[in-house]
């Protein structure tokens, strides 16, 4: 008889317990929230440093559009593209040349049918304001007070390559080889040159209104076309997202801001 009452004692205690809710636990006030997912997460972007003026706008106007949030890294285009050889988690590549992005597609790190030209960049000779009575041109460049030349570095640097390409053709080389000073990116080389590190560089149009400088629009003929490419990466968690970055890039709003900042359009985006 006593243990049958304290059954029953405990079978009223629980049966009070679940009526007022006692019974099932609740969520603190304070516990964490649950772990985002992958659609959540911003879209990771890699991009050539010529981008560096531009692509920011570009990007917040693309969140604004779809509230998909948008990661950032620049970088010589070379660089950026062994870094996703190695594994660095980049849903988008935007190179200063196609070739970067042929060869990422060739070794399967980037989705073919997403590869697209999305701009054509132009070469400018950056002059230090402090200098721009004595130079006017490349051929200044041979001048005996003109000690520093900026260029980005052609190994890694399309506008580096350009720069190259435009001294040998203009055959200015062998008078200012030995002026250069190798720059990581095009943005760097901007930056000797906005310092006074160098009296000149060549970078890409599209950053060189900055203070400090003035630019000169370098004859494209001496140098090989500078066909700008994107494409999605393989391994991209969110290619959903990726695939309308791009074509945010490529309509458009995204072509127009391009071309305001010194961008070329290239014949092969609609």
């Amino acid at each position: 008889m006593i243990y049958r009452n304290h059954i029953l004692r405990r079978w009223l205690w629980l049966t009070a317990l679940l009526a007022c809710g006692c019974g099932v636990p609740k969520p603190a006030a304070d516990a964490p929230a649950p772990t985002p997912s992958k659609a959540a997460e911003p879209l990771r972007v890699a991009a050539a440093s010529d981008l560096q003026a531009v692509l920011p706008e570009l990007a917040k106007r693309f969140t604004a559009v779809t509230k998909a949030e948008v990661s950032l890294t620049f970088g010589a285009s070379g660089q950026l593209a062994e870094q996703l050889k190695e594994g660095a988690p980049f849903d988008v590549f935007l190179a200063a040349n196609q070739s970067f992005v042929k060869d990422l597609v060739d070794g399967g790190f980037v989705r073919p049918e997403s590869v697209r030209p999305y701009a054509q960049g132009t070469l400018a000779l950056a002059i230090h304001r402090d200098s721009v009575e004595a130079i006017r041109g490349l051929a200044d460049l041979a001048r005996p007070d003109v000690k520093r030349v900026a260029l980005a570095n052609p190994a890694f640097a399309p506008y580096g390559a350009a720069g190259k390409q435009a001294l040998e053709r203009s055959g200015m080389w062998p008078a200012v080889s030995s002026k250069i000073v190798l720059s990581e990116t095009v943005r760097q080389a901007l930056q000797y040159v906005q310092s006074g590190n160098a009296e000149a560089g060549l970078v890409g149009r599209s950053i060189v209104e900055v203070p400090e400088v003035v630019a000169i629009e370098v004859d494209p003929k001496l140098y090989d076309p500078i066909v700008q490419a994107l494409g999605v990466v393989a391994r991209s968690p969110r290619p959903e997202i990726a695939e309308a970055f791009v074509r945010f890039v490529l309509g458009d709003e995204g072509q127009a801001l391009l071309l305001r900042s010194g961008f070329r359009k290239p014949a092969a985006v609609p």
